[in-house]
């Protein structure tokens, strides 16, 4: 699953509030590099919560892997700034590390938990 995927989901249980974002314990995760596109990454920004990205991608340096060195991409983990820039379309060291994040980290093994009640599902994050 990428991160783009996601930043996507949500617990749609019956009375769940907070189903946003899933919590991601990952046991296993890939790096595979795809072709920058910077018109795509910039047409993704709008569908983005930026927030739950910035959650996600340190919940992913906890994966074993990452801590060792041996899932990342060869620069590390994309270091993105605490708020989108005013002009992202402008900024392109920023859109390729936001293309790292979204399209080349597959989180392949893990767990996914809403956070109220911290419930673990277990299963294949593919």
């Amino acid at each position: 699953m990428r991160l783009l995927t996601h930043n996507l989901l949500q617990c749609n249980k019956k009375g769940v509030t907070n189903g946003f974002p899933l919590i991601i314990r990952p046991t296993k995760i890939k790096y595979e590099e795809s072709p920058f596109d910077k018109d795509f990454t910039v047409a993704m920004i709008p569908k983005l919560e930026y927030s739950a990205l910035l959650k996600a991608l340190q919940w992913v340096q906890e994966c074993p892997g990452v801590a060792s060195g041996d899932a990342l991409p060869p620069s590390s983990l994309p270091q993105l700034p605490g708020e989108l820039p005013g002009k992202p379309e402008d900024e392109e060291g920023f859109l390729r590390q936001l293309h790292t994040a979204l399209f080349d980290l597959h989180l392949v093994e893990g767990h996914l938990a809403r956070a109220p009640a911290l419930r673990d599902r277990r299963q294949r994050l593919r």
